[in-house]
């Protein structure tokens, strides 16, 4: 999806494609880091709180669970998350992103719960961007393997919002990064990136196995909608 700086631009993109996985029979539907408010820390959180009642009716007409990429401020600073909300409309929770870039802690703080959901039978994990692969020159942080620790709480599926940029430099890291992730941690993987205007991705968006095969995989330039059927144990979902 392109996201835009501006939420007036990003909130009907959101909600149609939450239409259109309604219409393609999905039970998720999972949006890139920051795609409701703009990446940057200058949002409006009464504007992006009306635009999730907007999604979170969307989602009811649908039957959509949406896992939606916004800013969100609160007395304590900006932080960048996922916020989830069921199929019937009601919000379930959000993740914030625990692993800030340099750039990110420019303007937002970062989050300090790791959290584990469980919708419609799916239980799974929320990471964002560098939460999953720690990319190296992005911070000197300690690399907290949130992924595995996902998967050792029970997480059958994490999904990975990104809004990782172009720089072709880092494509072999992220993209091997997430394999080794999903087996390491014996669970499936599903990935929505934000797409560049002019460029394509460093990391594509798709759903990775638990042997870290691609399951899924969509062209790195342009815009791209995906649904796949994602069986797992006793629960089955669709990831978009």
């Amino acid at each position: 999806m392109k996201v835009s700086h501006d939420l007036q631009d990003n909130l009907p993109r959101v909600l149609e494609r939450i239409a259109t996985a309604g219409d393609s029979k999905a039970d998720f539907a999972l949006f890139p880091e920051m795609s409701l408010s703009g990446y940057h820390g200058r949002f409006s959180q009464a504007k992006v709180e009306a635009a999730l009642g907007e999604i979170a009716r969307a989602c009811r007409r649908a039957r959509v669970c949406a896992l939606v990429g916004t800013g969100w401020r609160d007395r304590t600073g900006v932080r960048i998350q996922v916020r989830v909300i069921d199929k019937r409309g009601t919000p379930v929770g959000a993740h914030s992103k625990m692993v800030p870039t340099g750039g990110d802690r420019r303007f937002c703080r970062p989050g300090r719960r790791l959290r584990l959901f469980e919708v419609s039978g799916l239980r799974f994990g929320v990471l964002i961007c560098n939460d999953m692969w720690v990319t190296p020159g992005a911070g000197l942080y300690p690399d907290p393997r949130l992924c595995e620790r996902l998967g050792r709480r029970g997480a059958a599926l994490v999904f990975h919002a990104i809004n990782s940029g172009g720089s072709p430099q880092y494509i072999p890291y992220h993209e091997s990064n997430l394999s080794l992730r999903a087996r390491a941690s014996g669970l499936h993987i599903a990935t929505a990136n934000a797409t560049p205007t002019r460029r394509g991705v460093n990391a594509r968006s798709g759903v990775v196995g638990p042997d870290g095969s691609w399951l899924v995989s969509v062209p790195r330039r342009g815009e791209h909608f995906y649904v796949h059927d994602v069986s797992i144990q006793r629960a089955k979902a669709k990831a978009r």
